[in-house]
C-alpha cells in the first residue's frame, strides 16, 4: 500500500493551509498507515513517492474535484478578498536576500492537472514564467524540499497573519539572524497602496523599473524576511529604521511592509531575481560589468546622501541579474548611520563625513600634536627592523582600548575598519565595491581571505607596501610595524596586480550572448524581465505620471544591441577600469573616490546618458521643494506644506513619499503655485 502525505504548507497544490484539520487527517493518516507497512524510502526509480505518472495524475484530479467542491482553489486562480477602501496602507520595510537561481524547467506532473481549464493562449505565455517562479521549490533534492516545506509551515503557524495575504512558495535563503524566503502576493492589486514603495523614478532613470507597476492580474512575488527571535531587538528596529529611510534610493531593496507577531518579526520586500555571482562575473562584457557597477554606485550614492553606511557590501547582497541589467543592494542588518561626533581618545587626524567633504578631510596641523605623532612613527619603523625574537604583544597593555564598528564580512574591510577608525564613513562601502570590481578584472572570487584582522592588515599591505600602510595608519592615529621581510617598502599598483593574477586582461572576448546588453529578451512587467531605459528616451518628467505613462516603453532589439567591443575599444574600457579600480582602493578613506565621482569617472560615465545629478533622489528636505518640507520637531514625522486655495497647509508622509528627484519637484510640488 501507497500513501501520500501532502505538502504542509500554503503552496501545496490543494491549497490547504498547514493548520487546516484536512491536512492534519491526511498526516495522521499516513502515519498510520507507515506504522502499519513500515517507513517508504523513496528512490529515483519510483517516480513521484512511488507512484507512476497515470496514477498521480488519477489520484490528484480525483481530489481536486472532491475539495473544489469544498471551496478549495487551484493555485493559479487569485482569491478575490473583500476590498477594504478604508484601510491606511502599511509602512514599508525592505531588506536582503540571497541568489535564487532563474531556470527554466518543466512543471512537476503532480502539479499540471490544475490547470486544464485556462484556455487563453496570452494568459498561457505570461504564466510561463510565473510557473517557473512559483513552483522552483520543486529544483531542489527531495529532502531540502522537505525541509523547506517543514520551514514555511512554522513561519505560517508563528505569524498566522501571513496566510491571510501571502503565500509562501520557497526558500531564497538562510544566514545567521535571518532566513529570507519567496511568496506571492495576493493582495496587491486590490488591498494595498504600493506608491510609496514604488516611489516616482523617471523613465530615463536606470531606477525606473522599481516604478514600475505590475501588470493587473498578474502574480506579485515578493521576498519575507524571517527576523530570528535570537537577534537583538536594537538591531532589529535599526534594520527596520534604515530601511525605512532607504525608500526611494536607487537600487536599493525597498522596504514594503513589516510588521510583528509577538516575538516574530518579518519584513516584506520586493523578489527581485538575480544569479549566483560565481556563475557570471567571468563571463560578463565590458558593457555588462559597467551597468553593473551604476547600478551599485547609484545605490551607494543614494544611501549615503541619507548618512547611512551600509557596511556589508558584497556579491551576495548585490541581488543583479545579468540578462536585464539590474541590481538592487539589499541586506542592511549590519547597516549604520553615520557618527559625526569627535571621540574622546584616540581621535582620527580626519573629520568625520560633511555634505562637502562625505569621506571627511585631513584636520588641521593645529587639530593634532604633529611631534608625538612623528615619535609614534619612529619607533613603528624601529620595531620592523627588529628580529622575530624581540616582537609581540605585551603581557599587560596599558593603552586605552579602541572601540570601533567592526561589521562587516573578511575580504571586504576597509583598512580604516581594520585600524578600528572611530570616524568611519560611507569611503568603507566604496572600497569594499572597489573588492568586486577588483574580482572582475582578475578573474578571481574570493582574493583576500583572512582569519582575523591582522593577517587582513598585512595582506594588503603586502600588494600596497609598507610606506603606503605606514601612511594610512597614522591617519586614523595608528601605526603600522611589521619585519616580514615579503612586504616590499613600495608595493606594487592594483594595476600591476591585477595584469599577475590575470595576464589576458588586454585580450578582447567575445561577448557572451545570455547576458545584457548583448541579448535580445522581450521586455515585461518588474515581475519579468526589466531594462535599465535607454538614455535617448524623451519621456517627460514634469508632471506625476499615471501608471500607463510609467511603464517601460522600449524593448531592446537586435537592431538597437550594441556592436561587440573591438580590441581597441577593449583596452580603453579596460585602462579606464584600471583608473577607477586606483581611486576606489585608495588606502586613504579621505582620498578615496566618492560613488557621485565613479559614477563620473570616464569608466562609467556615458556622454549619451543623462546626468546623474538629474537623476539623484534627494533626502527628504533638500532639492528644488525643500522649503515646502519640513520635519516637527516633537514627533519627528516628515511633513509637507501644500496650498489649498491661499491656505498652506501640513500634510503628514510617510517614508518614501515627497522626495525630489533631480531638479524635480516631488510629487505633491508640481504645479505652477509652488514655482517662485
Amino acid at each position: 500500500m501507497a500513501t501520500i502525505l501532502l505538502s504542509q504548507h500554503s503552496s501545496n497544490p490543494l491549497e490547504v493551509g498547514s493548520s487546516d484539520v484536512r491536512n492534519k487527517a491526511y498526516h495522521d493518516e499516513y502515519v498510520s498507515a507507515r506504522n502499519t507497512n513500515g517507513a517508504f524510502n523513496p528512490t529515483s526509480e519510483d517516480g513521484h513517492n512511488g507512484l507512476e505518472r497515470s496514477d498521480m495524475v488519477e489520484y490528484h484530479n480525483h481530489l481536486a474535484s472532491l475539495y473544489s467542491k469544498q471551496g478549495v482553489v487551484p493555485p493559479t486562480i487569485k482569491r478575490r478578498r473583500p476590498s477594504h477602501p478604508d484601510e491606511l496602507p502599511i509602512v514599508d520595510l525592505d531588506e536582503s536576500m540571497e541568489s535564487a537561481d532563474d531556470m527554466n524547467f518543466e512543471a512537476p506532473h503532480d502539479m499540471g492537472t490544475l490547470d486544464d481549464d485556462d484556455d487563453d493562449p496570452d494568459e498561457d505565455a505570461d504564466a510561463d514564467g510565473e510557473t517557473d517562479e512559483e513552483k522552483t521549490l520543486y529544483l531542489k533534492p527531495l529532502e531540502e524540499q522537505q525541509e523547506i516545506q517543514l520551514e514555511i509551515s512554522n513561519l505560517n503557524n508563528a505569524v498566522p497573519s501571513l496566510l491571510e495575504d501571502y503565500t509562501i512558495v520557497d526558500r531564497l535563503g538562510t544566514g545567521t539572524f535571518s532566513s529570507v524566503y519567496k511568496a506571492i502576493d495576493l493582495a496587491y492589486h486590490y488591498k494595498w497602496d504600493n506608491t510609496a514603495w514604488h516611489g516616482y523614478h523617471p523613465p530615463i532613470s536606470s531606477a525606473h523599473y522599481q516604478s514600475t507597476p505590475y501588470a493587473p492580474c498578474t502574480k506579485v512575488f515578493v521576498a519575507i524576511k524571517r527576523i530570528y527571535v535570537t537577534s537583538n531587538p536594537e538591531r532589529i528596529r535599526n534594520e527596520i529604521s534604515i530601511m525605512e529611510d532607504c525608500r526611494g534610493c536607487r537600487h536599493t531593496s525597498q522596504l514594503i511592509t513589516a510588521f510583528r507577531h509577538q516575538d516574530q518579526v518579518v519584513a516584506i520586500m520586493p523578489y527581485t531575481r538575480n544569479e549566483d555571482f560565481r556563475e557570471f562575473y567571468k563571463d560578463l562584457s565590458m558593457a555588462g560589468i559597467k551597468t553593473y557597477f551604476r547600478c551599485m554606485f547609484r545605490a551607494l550614492r543614494d544611501i549615503h546622501a541619507r548618512g547611512i553606511i551600509h557596511r556589508d557590501v558584497k556579491p551576495a547582497n548585490f541581488l543583479y541579474d545579468p540578462r536585464t541589467g539590474i541590481g538592487a543592494l539589499c541586506d542592511f542588518g549590519l547597516a549604520s548611520r553615520m557618527d559625526g561626533s569627535t571621540p574622546a581618545h584616540g581621535a582620527c587626524l580626519h573629520t568625520s563625513a560633511t555634505r562637502e567633504h562625505p569621506h571627511g578631510k585631513i584636520r588641521g596641523r593645529n587639530d593634532y600634536d604633529v611631534d608625538l605623532l612623528k615619535k609614534m612613527q619612529r619607533e613603528a619603523r624601529q620595531k620592523s627592523s627588529w628580529s622575530s625574537d624581540r616582537v609581540g604583544y605585551p603581557d599587560k597593555d596599558t593603552r586605552a582600548p579602541s572601540k570601533a564598528n567592526r561589521a562587516g564580512t573578511r575580504g571586504f574591510r576597509a583598512p580604516e575598519v581594520l585600524l578600528k577608525c572611530s570616524q568611519q564613513t560611507g569611503a568603507i562601502d566604496v572600497w569594499s565595491a572597489g573588492m568586486i570590481l577588483l574580482f572582475f578584472l582578475t578573474g578571481k572570487f574570493p582574493l583576500l581571505q583572512s582569519s582575523d584582522d591582522i593577517e587582513a592588515l598585512m595582506e594588503i599591505a603586502t600588494i600596497i607596501g609598507r610606506q603606503k600602510m605606514e601612511k594610512t595608519a597614522i591617519l586614523h592615529s595608528r601605526t603600522f610595524a611589521t619585519n616580514v621581510p615579503s612586504i616590499s617598502q613600495e608595493g606594487m599598483s592594483w594595476r600591476e596586480f591585477v595584469e599577475k593574477q590575470n595576464p589576458n586582461i588586454f585580450k578582447s572576448r567575445t561577448p557572451d550572448p545570455r547576458y545584457y546588453p548583448y541579448n535580445d529578451y522581450e521586455t515585461h512587467s518588474p515581475g519579468g524581465f526589466n531594462y535599465p531605459p535607454p538614455s535617448s528616451s524623451s519621456s517627460s518628467y514634469g508632471h506625476r505620471q499615471t501608471s500607463s505613462s510609467r511603464s517601460l516603453s522600449t524593448t531592446p532589439t537586435r537592431a538597437n544591441i550594441p556592436a561587440p567591443s573591438t580590441a581597441g575599444s577593449h583596452r580603453t574600457d579596460v585602462e579606464a577600469a584600471l583608473s577607477l579600480l586606483a581611486e576606489v582602493m585608495h588606502p586613504e578613506s579621505t582620498r578615496r573616490i566618492t560613488p557621485r565621482g565613479a559614477l563620473y569617472h570616464p569608466f562609467l560615465a556615458d556622454p549619451s546618458e543623462p546626468e546623474d545629478d538629474d537623476l539623484f533622489p534627494h533626502p527628504f528636505g533638500d532639492g528644488v521643494c525643500g522649503k515646502w518640507h519640513y520635519v516637527d520637531e516633537r514627533t519627528d514625522e516628515q511633513y509637507v506644506i501644500i496650498l489649498d486655495g491661499e491656505e498652506q497647509k501640513g500634510r503628514r508622509v510617510i517614508s518614501g513619499e515627497g522626495i525630489s528627484i533631480g531638479r524635480w519637484p516631488c510629487e505633491f510640488h508640481r504645479g505652477e503655485c509652488y514655482e517662485e
